[in-house]
């Protein structure tokens, strides 16, 4: 059985690290070239949260716009190429989310959402989206449901306490302790 060379993967975390310094360094064709391979991605993440097309483009945009600006403060050791990336697309759409009043709609739960993300991402993300989703399963229903509608979606605790209909001090104490909970889970 061969063995593919990391840099001749398409996306391969190498190569994106890679695209990332040079974007750094402001090589354009680099940029460009880390646009190409992970946009469409990126894009169906955006989209995930905003569920509208133009919102999602619009968010994406901005997205390109920070990974420029900002590609010098990607550290390989803090985590992957495409969860940095993935981390960026998702603030912008949820900054976008916020400053907006509709809220995406909730056919959709938000474990579907994770699922799915989990599905759509490259298998570096996928497995870390699959231990996260192994951790958020042994959450308590509601405070994972919090955690999710605040994560995925955006929602703030004052939201938050509103739909699930509990106090907004209960909703702060189970997204710090589930939080928590997340981390040990990720770690361990």
């Amino acid at each position: 059985m061969k063995i593919a060379d990391p840099d001749t993967a398409p996306a391969s975390a190498l190569r994106l690290q890679k695209l990332i310094g040079a974007a750094a360094r402001r090589d354009r064709a680099a940029f460009t070239a880390l646009y190409t391979l992970t946009s469409a991605k990126l894009f169906g993440v955006a989209l995930r949260i905003l569920r509208q097309r133009q919102s999602a483009e619009e968010a994406l945009q901005e997205s390109f716009v920070a990974i420029w600006q900002r590609a010098g403060d990607y550290e390989p050791a803090r985590g992957s190429a495409m969860g940095w990336l993935v981390t960026i697309v998702r603030h912008c759409a949820i900054d976008q989310l916020r400053r907006s009043t509709a809220r995406p709609e909730s056919r959709t739960a938000p474990e579907e959402a994770l699922t799915a993300l989990a599905a759509a991402g490259s298998a570096d993300s996928g497995a870390e989206l699959r231990a996260l989703q192994h951790c958020l399963d042994e959450l308590d229903e509601q405070p994972r449901r919090a955690v999710l509608l605040a994560y995925c979606y955006g929602l703030t605790r004052e939201e938050l306490a509103a739909r699930l209909e509990v106090p907004v001090g209960t909703v702060k104490s189970w997204l710090r302790r589930s939080l928590e909970r997340l981390q040990k889970c990720l770690e361990g």
